[in-house]
């Protein structure tokens, strides 16, 4: 290669560079007025899973991560009407574990529970190689994310400081109501055979638990109730995965004193739970987070006063399941 071809080459490189950070500072400016700013209808993509950013800095003892699975089986008002801690459940539909840490450091910038639950289900969820590098991609750019807002936008309503005041009133459970009879027959069989986690789902799984652990935080693994996604396989893949992370592992399936009736108890036929699976659940979950994790009962205490109003829209929106 002559002098000629090399600076050719070289002024081709520094070009390729120049474009791209160009094209990253572009993407930063636009990114700005892309963030989500006030109100459900122009915040995030998964508006339930970051309702939590609504809530009071500090506030919040128990956040639980997943998929459907999560929403439809741990409801906060529940266990605050019972037990008197307050929680909040940030899952999404087929939530991959890559966006499962994201949920989790954006959580703990403003909440320090005393502890994070990750619903397992999602542990079996693929990723192709490229989900974790497009998640990381859309933290950094909120332009990618939230593309479709340039409907919303108003140069003269724009404000730098981002105020997240949407709040859900069900703390990011999803009531439902429907029943679907399922099989009532044994499905967590007994065997030493092991189901594998995907080996970069549990690198994310690991990650999450060092995080919380500098935090100060808990980490707790738990498997819902699906006769559908669960067998006795993944529960000695979790439970190896949980010991050599160092975190507790609860599987629900193996609670016989939670008595899920799959001819009743779900919405569609043992892949998720209805609410009156969710009760069962709640009722088991509350009691065991409260003793096992010494969270203190707070439905006296002034400063949640907001959350006892709760528990009569609750009732009553779940009075019909009683």
């Amino acid at each position: 290669m002559d002098k000629i071809d090399k600076k050719l080459a070289i002024k081709k490189i520094i070009g390729a560079v120049i474009f791209i950070l160009l094209l990253a500072l572009v993407l930063l400016i636009i990114s700005y007025f892309f963030a989500p700013q006030k109100d459900k209808s122009i915040t995030m993509q998964d508006v339930k899973p970051n309702g939590i950013l609504a809530e009071k800095d500090q506030t919040i003892d128990v956040i639980l991560f997943g998929d459907s699975e999560a929403y439809t089986a741990f409801s906060p008002i529940q266990m605050w009407r019972d037990n008197g801690f307050p929680s909040f459940v940030c899952a999404s539909s087929s939530q991959y574990v890559s966006l499962t840490e994201s949920f989790v450091h954006q959580a703990l910038e403003h909440q320090t529970p005393k502890v994070v639950i990750l619903e397992t289900n999602a542990f079996y969820r693929k990723m192709r190689s490229d989900n974790a590098f497009i998640t990381r991609v859309e933290n950094m750019f909120s332009v990618l994310q939230y593309h479709n807002r340039w409907k919303t936008l108003c140069p003269l309503k724009l404000d730098k400081n981002v105020n997240y005041n949407w709040k859900d009133d069900m703390k990011g459970y999803k009531y439902a109501k429907l029943s679907t009879k399922g099989n009532n027959k044994e499905y967590m069989i007994k065997t030493d055979e092991i189901e594998p986690i995907p080996e970069t789902n549990a690198r994310y799984v690991g990650q999450i638990a060092d995080y919380c652990r500098k935090k100060g935080v808990k980490v707790l693994l738990v498997s819902t109730p699906s006769s559908k996604n669960w067998n006795y396989k993944r529960h000695n893949a979790v439970a190896a995965l949980a010991q050599k992370i160092g975190t507790e592992y609860l599987d629900l399936n193996l609670q016989k004193e939670i008595q899920i009736d799959w001819h009743t108890d779900t919405a569609d036929a043992g892949d998720h739970l209805n609410f009156r699976g969710t009760k069962k659940v709640c009722a088991f979950l509350g009691d065991y987070l409260a003793k096992t994790y010494h969270l203190a009962d707070k439905r006296n205490d002034p400063a949640y006063q907001e959350w006892n109003d709760l528990i009569t829209k609750y009732e009553y929106l779940t009075a019909e399941n009683k």
